[in-house]
């Protein structure tokens, strides 16, 4: 890889790898595997603050659901592009999400034992361990990282954990359990997917309360701030007809949407350094492009190399 390159990462499913791509021309430049087929699943994603190595959290051997869980975090060199070991977490099993704090510590959550580690990504030991109650499955994180809130699949609420006190300080009732969460960019609304049914809920952080249901065409994965943050791009699957959709809601709006459908079930959305695309993850291991201007989809696309990509992201050296 050449000084300056812009990478885009992705774990991807199949080959269970992380595997780092040209983000120009979507060229795989590595491909590291990080776990061990029908085993460890890799999930997601979270870089240290120095960018030399990504965590990623093995999920287990199933993507969710029935699943024999893993306890580790596999390491990735991001100089070297190579494996740099596996964390093991020890009791602690099915590692979700993940993501750096502002001091650059490591969260994962851990769904088997409903808590969330804060880990050393320099001695690889684990700091802290907050108890959430409930198998927190998703989390997102305040503009100012303060504060990260967690959602859990099948129970009808989220957590709010204070990032400094690393304590659990609140509970948002939800109507049913949550899908993948968002803040909106001004840190004054939780976008909260619905667990079963096509609904976007919103939560006024001012009074931790759902403010408004949104429908939508499919059950909602996750939801994405667009760079200028006019858009929310939310990504949303009809399971019954399997049918993937990436749905455009205006952020002043949020009942004006935009739907483009696509040929597979949609993970994790990247929106590009140039404000008008998107990035997309398909189960059928396509990594699609969508152009948020038109609503439609665009040339520019690449294959994940392998089926199940989830998480993408940029690499920022």
């Amino acid at each position: 890889m050449s000084e300056g390159q812009e990478i885009i990462l992705a774990t991807v499913k199949e080959n269970v790898s992380l595997t780092a791509f040209d983000a120009a021309t979507g060229k795989p430049l590595a491909v590291v595997p990080v776990g061990e087929k029908d085993i460890a699943k890799p999930h997601e994603i979270a870089v240290t603050a120095d960018r030399r190595y990504a965590f990623v959290s093995l999920y287990g051997d199933k993507d969710y659901g029935p699943n024999k869980p893993d306890n580790r975090l596999g390491v990735v060199d991001l100089e070297k592009m190579t494996f740099d070991g596996h964390m093991d977490l020890g009791l602690y099993r099915a590692p979700h999400a993940m993501m750096t704090d502002t001091d650059g510590y490591i969260w994962v959550t851990v769904d088997h034992n409903c808590c969330v580690l804060v880990i050393d990504p320099a001695s690889r030991e684990i700091e802290h361990t907050i108890w959430l109650e409930v198998p927190g499955h998703f989390l997102a994180a305040s503009p100012d990282g303060a504060t990260v809130w967690f959602s859990a699949k099948e129970y009808p609420v989220v957590v709010e954990v204070d990032v400094a006190a690393r304590r659990v300080v609140g509970h948002i009732p939800v109507p049913v359990g949550a899908q993948a969460i968002r803040v909106s960019p001004d840190g004054a609304r939780l976008y909260v997917g619905d667990f079963h049914r096509p609904l976007l809920h919103v939560v006024e952080l001012s009074s931790r309360e759902v403010a408004q249901s949104v429908p939508l065409t499919g059950v909602p994965g996750w939801p994405f701030n667009s760079r200028d943050g006019r858009l929310l791009i939310v990504t949303t699957y009809d399971e019954p007809g399997d049918r993937g959709y990436v749905e455009l809601l205006d952020s002043d709006d949020l009942t004006s949407r935009r739907v483009v459908e696509v040929p597979a079930e949609p993970f994790h959305a990247l929106p590009e350094p140039d404000g008008r695309h998107a990035l997309v993850a398909l189960a059928n291991g396509d990594i699609t492009r969508i152009d948020l201007e038109r609503a439609s989809t665009a040339d520019g696309g690449f294959p994940a190399g392998g089926t199940m990509p989830e998480t993408l992201l940029y690499l920022d050296r």
